[in-house]
């Protein structure tokens, strides 16, 4: 599995792409569209080959990401999903593994990486506890209500 910037070579992936429940998160083909027109959205896909896209996220250098930290030289993780045919096969572990790497060679100013979990979507928490990112002691009160803060050092 490699992590990559999305380009339109993967349009049919994203499309089958398949997510029955996106209450925690953003679908990809909107995640997409937002980034044609904001310059600090970097749709990413994790692949296994060119047909298979198991999961998507994007990293966002924009404002939003002060609601997590202080720290400029940090890139928010938002809209991560793995597709429903890939759910509990290790891929969305996986690809957060995969994750500092990438940023360091993509974004290598960046230092760190912070994301929301909802509180009361404990399995995504355990993943990305489980990927090494740290839970904070502050919260944000998001959309969908009370988000844990999450963050990893790549730098």
């Amino acid at each position: 599995m490699k992590i990559i910037e999305y380009s339109q070579r993967f349009n049919k992936q994203i499309r089958d792409y398949e997510l029955q429940d996106a209450t925690f998160t953003g679908l990809p083909e909107n995640a997409i569209r937002l980034s044609k027109t904001n310059m600090d959205y970097h749709p990413c896909l994790a692949v296994i080959s060119e047909d298979v896209v198991p999961a998507f996220f994007v990293l966002a250098y924009g404002k939003d990401k002060f609601r997590y930290t202080d720290n400029p030289q940090s890139m928010l993780l938002r809209s991560f999903s793995t597709d429903d045919r890939y759910v509990r096969k290790g891929y969305a572990l996986r690809a957060l593994t995969l994750l500092p790497e990438y940023v360091r060679n993509k974004f290598p100013n960046v230092i760190e990486i912070v994301l929301g979990v909802n509180r009361r979507n404990v399995h995504v928490q355990k993943l990305y506890e489980k990927a090494e990112f740290k839970k904070q002691a502050n919260t944000y009160v998001g959309r969908c209500g009370e988000q844990f803060i999450y963050r990893k050092i790549v730098g």
